[in-house]
């Protein structure tokens, strides 16, 4: 591969092609032993790049784009301003999305194959992914994420004023932003009426070291079979009074179906949500339905962003049981599988670990008017889980980015060996791993099916099935 060297020294730019994506969803180059990672690419591409100064850890060197040379044919303008290397003037680029230049049909094609890749790399018997499902209309893939979140930030200066955006890729910097179109616009709308009427109170956030502001960030839930919506509002403290005059401003035109919380979140970590919420107007839970069945949510609990994409998942694994089966739910959550499992007639147990979600889900169980006996929570982690829980031979598992930790994994495949499992995954990198294990106790790989949760960026969600040999599954 030839390389152009345009400017030697801290300014040095290279000519390269993009050969592949990682799984970050980046453009993957190489020139000589060197590689490189060049975010907003395409596999095709001849591109000029400001390599960095020093290789991450791995070795691979991050790149800047400088300009495209030559274009792939997949190459489409983005959808939202704060978008790309191009957005830097505004502030950005925004953190939130990382594929808005690859037309749709061609990001579903590289996530099935992303999947396919991985899980055959450690699995070579398992069959390639299929086509992903994709949880938008194809011609408008936008407006998809029911729950909105941005962070707040400061205008700086000394008569500093409260922003509000996304974080900057790679950092903890808000780059404050006046749309975002993968949103539902009914809680962008109540996001950006409660930014304007911070602004208007002068309340400022806690991000600038310089005042004494309160505010960390926004979430608003929006309910998409009920019109209800939720709005939590995070703070580092409740100490200044003008928070609830404009929060009261702000709400005054949503309505009755709209409740608003305020989160306590007063350390400086990575986590969204603090340990104290209060309700201060409306409902203690959002009510949405999903999948035939009614779903109670608090406002700091997990649950699916996407709802259309959650719908597909679930479909997917009740068509993968056998009907009346017994159903064991590991990393149940707040019973996205569990319910509609238990109203289509399984016997389902499932376990959580977080308190929140459990009392969620069985709020949303008395909701749907299933017995207990016909949908049990087991509250602890699922590694000490097992001494409670008789053999089951159909498996739901559904763990967090980080997979299924190696005791799960050995014990479920090595020594309950469920006749049947299925992995319901966010990331195709640690179910490729979890995959690995199955396939070493003598598990195949049925099938793969991808579903996009979200996108314009490289995330995909997988629902495997397993079988074990020899079983009756």
């Amino acid at each position: 591969m030839s390389k152009t060297l345009v400017n030697a020294g801290a300014s040095e730019t290279l000519e390269v092609e993009i050969e592949a994506l990682d799984a970050a969803g980046d453009g993957v180059a190489r020139v000589g032993r060197r590689t490189f990672s060049v975010p907003f690419t395409i596999p095709g591409e001849r591109v000029r790049v400001r390599p960095a100064a020093r290789a991450r850890a791995d070795g691979i060197v991050p790149a800047s784009l400088a300009e495209v040379l030559r274009a792939s044919p997949h190459r489409v303008t983005p959808g939202c301003r704060h978008f790309g290397p191009d957005a830097a003037s505004r502030g950005g680029p925004c953190g939130g999305c990382s594929w808005q230049h690859i037309a749709y049909a061609e990001q579903l094609r590289l996530k099935s194959a992303l999947v396919t890749r991985l899980v055959q790399g450690a699995v070579k018997s398992a069959p390639g992914a299929r086509p992903v499902q994709p949880s938008t209309p194809v011609h408008d893939p936008w407006r998809y994420r029911h729950k909105v979140h941005f962070v707040f930030g400061s205008t700086g200066g000394a008569r500093a004023a409260v922003t509000m955006g996304h974080y900057a890729r790679g950092s903890r910097r808000v780059v404050p932003i006046d749309e975002c179109p993968v949103h539902a616009d009914d809680g962008n709308a109540l996001a950006f009426a409660l930014r304007d009427a911070c602004a208007r109170h002068g309340v400022q956030a806690a991000s600038d070291p310089r005042s004494r502001g309160v505010l960390k960030s926004v979430t608003v839930r929006v309910a998409q079979h009920t019109g209800e919506r939720m709005v939590t509002l995070v703070m580092a403290s409740d100490t200044d009074p003008r928070v609830r005059a404009a929060t009261r401003r702000a709400l005054a035109a949503a309505g009755s179906s709209t409740s608003l919380h305020v989160n306590l979140h007063p350390r400086a970590d990575a986590f969204i949500f603090g340990r104290d919420t209060r309700r201060i107007a409306g409902p203690e839970r959002l009510r949405d339905t999903l999948a035939g069945t009614s779903f109670l949510v608090s406002p700091a609990a997990f649950f699916q962003t996407n709802v259309d994409a959650a719908e597909r998942l679930v479909a997917l694994v009740r068509e993968a049981i056998e009907p009346g089966a017994p159903v064991l739910d590991l990393y149940a959550g707040a019973g996205l599988f569990a319910l509609p499992l238990a109203l289509a007639g399984h016997q389902v147990v499932a376990v959580e670990e977080n308190g929140v979600a459990v009392a969620d889900g069985e709020a949303s169980r008395a909701l749907n008017r299933i017995s207990s006996e016909r949908c049990r929570w087991v509250r602890g982690a699922v590694e000490t889980a097992w001494r409670r829980l008789p053999p089951f031979d159909t498996v739901v598992l559904d763990p967090p980015r980080v997979g299924c930790s190696v005791p799960v994994a050995q014990e479920l495949f090595g020594a309950r060996r469920p006749a049947r499992v299925i992995y319901v995954s966010c990331n195709p990198e640690t179910l490729a791993r979890d995959l690995g294990v199955a396939a070493r106790h003598g598990y195949a790989v049925a099938s793969l099916q991808p579903v996009d949760m979200f996108p314009h960026t490289p995330h995909v969600e997988t629902v495997a099935v397993l079988r074990g040999e020899g079983r009756g599954a």
